[in-house]
């Protein structure tokens, strides 16, 4: 039994570094793919196919969906999260460190890679900075783990929260292509950068014996 207790406890530990491995690694591929400038096959087809069944109710779609990540609303909505947090006692510091950091983790890797816009139809919505990786979907993605962090004590409700948080960070993704303001890879590279920086910052805050989504 002593054995079988030891392989649990080795478990979510496992999955921890597992999923930041995996992160940091789909990130790097991405990453030197963008450096090297030789781009990526799917980038093209998947914003060719998007062209391909753009429609008006599409474009009001997308434009709602890219609103609601947009930074001065999802800096609102931070702000409120992180008051409700202070007044209920929760994490509130690792809260505004992993949003924080996430944030800047996206201005960093923008400069540092320097990847024009997606020029290949037209922008819906055109933006002049750098692509590399999405600021919107990190933001989404962010929003949604942070907020299921401050909530993971809160059972059925945390689980709840963190699904519908997923479905609509996808959504806000996924509105970025349609709008064709970003290449498919600035999404997935968005995604893994904000994973990984997630379960990075769960394994210093719990320590060695939490999982990535052990108790508080």
């Amino acid at each position: 039994m002593a054995v079988r207790g030891s392989q649990r406890s080795r478990l979510p530990l496992a999955a921890l570094y597992g999923g930041l491995l995996l992160s940091l690694a789909l990130f790097g591929v991405l990453a030197q793919g963008v450096f090297r400038k030789q781009g990526f096959a799917f980038d093209g087809a998947v914003l060719a196919w998007l062209h391909g069944r753009q429609s008006p109710l599409g474009d009001t779609l997308a434009f709602a969906l890219s609103w609601t990540a947009s930074p001065p609303l999802v800096a609102l909505g931070s702000l409120a999260l992180l008051l409700w947090a202070y007044r209920r006692g929760r994490p509130w510091p690792i809260f505004l460190v992993f949003l924080g950091g996430s944030e800047a983790l996206n201005l960093v890797a923008k400069v540092f890679f320097a990847r024009p816009r997606p020029h290949l139809f037209p922008q819906l919505a055109p933006e002049s900075d750098y692509s590399f990786p999405s600021g919107h979907a990190m933001a989404g993605l962010a929003l949604a783990l942070a907020l299921y962090w401050l909530l993971e004590d809160g059972g059925s409700r945390a689980r709840v929260a963190l699904a519908v948080g997923l479905v609509w960070a996808f959504l806000v993704a996924l509105s970025r292509l349609y709008l064709q303001v970003h290449y498919p890879s600035d999404v997935l590279a968005g995604w893994a950068l904000t994973t990984a920086w997630f379960l990075g910052l769960r394994w210093l805050w719990k320590g060695q014996d939490a999982g990535p989504f052990g108790g508080r």
